[in-house]
């Protein structure tokens, strides 16, 4: 019975290991800023002498949930389609893979963002006794454009034109990042755009349409800071930070299909607009709420919600549902923070508003334009 269970089991090769002798060999890959879209970096490498592979340790300053890797040997995947990218005390494989001298080891990295991103690999290997192995490698970054430059987001407000922002503003997609930072700057708006065209596009697009469609607009921008920055938006489209005053929209936001999203939200009931620029207008709104209203008028409505975006609310099961049916769902949640902005740009946008919704937006005093 003993025999039965050493061979052929758990206690042969690969699943344990034959030879005696650690060795640990480490790679660094520093993968450069390039303009985005989607890029493949491969890094190559083979080793001089027989081994057995039984572990990688991996750690990476990227958190894009987008970001992939692959490792292959020979040809074939020993990790595939992986977007954990931190392991540093080592991804073990519970077999030590036989890897003759010569055989060819690929780690590919896939990444739809142009941020750089720095690597840190360690293969652990089990050699024989004094051996020294030996590495030839070769890494393939690809040949992708530059990022265009665009100047350092100082966090202090460019400065408006003497003359002042001249209504109406004409506005078409600009070619380049560059070109669009210059067009916010001369309205007197800090942008941080992350070498992102579309993303560059989306928010001077919903800007024009405030200026235009919204007579007040232009003196809260020239009274007040407005910083739009896109960047991590932490798990959320896009978000207003009271206490920075900047309004985020996410780096990964799906801009290409903006459009198609914000239908499909207006259709189900989850929110006030089937407009496409409804997420920046939507936060946007957040600042307009929090400098008409004053900051201590502004956190005391958001200490009313018991718990945010849980199912605890001051609103009545009657209120919750009217909101809903004659708004959006989403204007329920952290009642009346998410119902201002809802509000808004339903407004903005042209979605005829009920009359108790607009009671309610003027108690909490969401912002008007002059007309409204």
């Amino acid at each position: 019975m003993f025999e039965r269970y050493l061979v052929g089991g758990r206690l042969d090769p690969p699943y344990f290991p034959t030879k005696p002798s650690p060795h640990f060999v480490g790679r660094e890959i520093i993968i450069p800023a390039k303009a985005n879209g989607d890029r493949t970096v491969k890094d190559t490498f083979t080793m001089s002498h027989d081994l057995e592979f039984y572990a990688v340790s991996i750690r990476t300053n990227s958190n894009n949930v987008e970001d992939y890797w692959n490792l292959m040997i020979d040809g074939n995947f020993v990790a595939k389609n992986i977007h954990c990218k931190n392991y540093e005390e080592g991804l073990y494989f519970q077999v030590a893979h036989p890897v003759a001298a010569g055989k060819e080891f690929l780690f590919e990295y896939h990444t739809p963002q142009g941020d750089r991103r720095n690597f840190e690999l360690m293969f652990h290997f089990l050699t024989e006794h004094n051996v020294d192995l030996v590495l030839t490698e070769t890494t393939d970054l690809g040949n992708y454009p530059d990022p265009s430059e665009e100047p350092v987001d100082d966090q202090q407000p460019p400065d408006t034109p003497e003359d002042g922002i001249q209504l109406p503003i004409t506005w078409k997609p600009f070619i380049s990042v560059v070109d669009a930072y210059k067009w916010t700057q001369n309205l007197g708006v800090s942008v941080n755009f992350a070498n992102k065209l579309d993303a560059a596009n989306y928010v001077t697009e919903a800007l024009a349409l405030l200026l235009n469609t919204c007579d007040g607009f232009k003196e809260m921008i020239q009274k007040h800071k407005l910083t739009i920055n896109i960047e991590n938006g932490n798990g959320a489209n896009g978000y207003f930070d009271p206490a920075s005053g900047k309004v985020v929209i996410s780096k990964t936001y799906d801009y290409t299909n903006a459009a198609t999203i914000a239908q499909m939200e207006y259709s189900t009931g989850q929110k006030s607009s089937p407009d496409k620029l409804r997420t920046i207008i939507h936060e946007i709104g957040h600042w307009l709420h929090y400098h008409n209203i004053g900051s201590q008028q502004f956190f005391q409505y958001s200490a009313l919600d018991p718990d945010n975006y849980g199912v605890k609310t001051i609103l009545s099961n009657a209120q919750s549902s009217y909101i809903a049916n004659n708004l959006c769902n989403y204007a329920t949640k952290w009642f009346p923070i998410e119902f201002v902005p809802e509000t808004f740009t339903a407004k903005i946008t042209g979605v005829p508003i009920d009359a108790k919704i607009w009671e309610w937006y003027e108690q909490y005093g969401g912002y008007k334009c002059m007309g409204w």
